[in-house]
């Protein structure tokens, strides 16, 4: 007697946790949910063609609904009833909206970026994109549509908006959109990628070279930090950690408690959540032990996942960041504190004694060229660790 399979559902989908190896929750008739160690969770369709055992892919649940998943599947055993091979033909609608491809590609790269910047990116195309051509189908999409959206980037206001001419932010939402495109085309869903006739240089004016607003003064950054200091809600304190470990503003916005071992004084980031995808250790001092203490307590009532939690218990937008440089009259950015580190720590090398790889790997750069790279395999953590406690005392005076 066959095993009766029960159908799968979108609560048992949702709850369905990542383990140590791949595994599959069957639905019946070929369809299975195969569910990998990321977390990442995938339709396919099982079947046999000529005596041989064969599976398709249809692609990542939250793209593809569950009752999408199960139409793609009928149609398979529709294909094979026929005596048609199913993996011949393209599992693909004949329309399909940029937002949904879009979407399908932000999936794709969730696993391997870091959850900040695909946020961004997806807001990117909420802002800029989507209210333009989220519903036309992908296929009809043209070059001058694109050429339009990015040329109109200057004239869209949103929250994080500090006016300026906004090349840069046009510059990357093309970018992204000519990703977008080159995904559809890998998939199938289109035969060209209008992305590619656009030269970018012609149709956005020139662009003056702008670094982060940093304070660098000694006098001033120490000035700055006691003005930080003397708050301790969740933004500031937020702030006042970022100072204390020159991290990029994302990983504190997106700091999870899961990463953090007060006890063994460090934070582990995963490689998805840094920018140059390796993994980051980062020593504590006392004062970074001391906030987190206090953010925990805090937490008790948020129950957040996140350490510096927002409104509901959610991240803080990097807005919210920098707004407190703006409040308390100082020109600076909550990324230029890493400017700040770096120039101060590279100043008072003779002080403090630590060189260029211990700088640079608090940094979270990568050190080295491409020939020493294989062999510089330390990260100096303890050596961090120390060049941190000299920053904080000289931050704390």
């Amino acid at each position: 007697m066959a095993r009766q399979v029960l159908p799968l559902t979108d609560v048992k989908i949702r709850k369905a946790k990542p383990k140590d190896k791949v595994y599959k929750l069957h639905d019946g008739g070929g369809l299975v949910l195969y569910v990998t160690p990321k977390g990442k969770k995938v339709f396919r369709f099982k079947y046999k063609m000529a005596g041989k055992e064969k599976t398709i892919t249809i692609g990542d649940y939250g793209v593809f609904s569950l009752a999408e998943a199960r139409e793609i599947a009928r149609e398979f055993k529709k294909d094979i009833f026929a005596g048609n091979d199913p993996k011949m033909k393209k599992a693909i609608p004949d329309e399909i909206s940029f937002k949904k491809v879009a979407e399908e590609f932000f999936a794709t790269k969730e696993n391997s970026l870091s959850e900040g910047y695909v946020q961004k990116q997806r807001r990117r195309m909420e802002q800029y994109a989507y209210p333009v051509i989220a519903n036309k189908n992908i296929k009809d999409i043209t070059k001058r549509d694109v050429s339009d959206i990015v040329k109109n980037v200057k004239n869209v206001k949103t929250q994080n908006a500090k006016g300026g001419d906004k090349i840069e932010t046009s510059k990357r939402v093309y970018t992204l959109i000519k990703q977008i495109f080159n995904f559809a085309l890998s998939s199938d869903y289109i035969e060209s990628n209008p992305a590619l006739k656009i030269d970018i240089k012609t149709i956005l004016p020139k662009q003056k070279t702008k670094n982060y607003r940093a304070v660098v003064d000694e006098n001033k950054v120490k000035k700055m930090y006691a003005l930080i200091k003397a708050k301790d809600d969740n933004v500031f304190l937020a702030l006042r950690f970022l100072a204390l470990t020159a991290l990029r503003p994302g990983n504190v916005r997106f700091l999870r408690w899961e990463f953090v071992d007060i006890k063994n004084g460090m934070i582990i980031f995963p490689e998805g959540y840094m920018k140059m995808k390796r993994a980051f250790r980062l020593p504590l001092t006392k004062n970074t032990k001391s906030i987190l203490n206090k953010m925990k307590k805090k937490n008790k009532i948020a129950k957040s996942e996140y350490v510096f939690f927002g409104k509901n218990g959610k991240n803080m937008s990097e807005n919210t960041l920098n707004r407190v440089h703006d409040r308390i009259g100082v020109d600076h950015t909550a990324h230029g504190w890493r400017s700040s580190f770096s120039t101060i720590c590279y100043e008072h090398q003779n002080e403090h004694g630590f060189g260029y790889e211990v700088i640079e790997n608090q940094l979270a750069h990568i050190v080295g060229n491409a020939s020493s790279r294989p062999y510089l395999r330390s990260d100096f953590f303890e050596h961090r660790r120390k060049l941190l406690e000299w920053w904080e005392e000289f931050l704390e005076v």
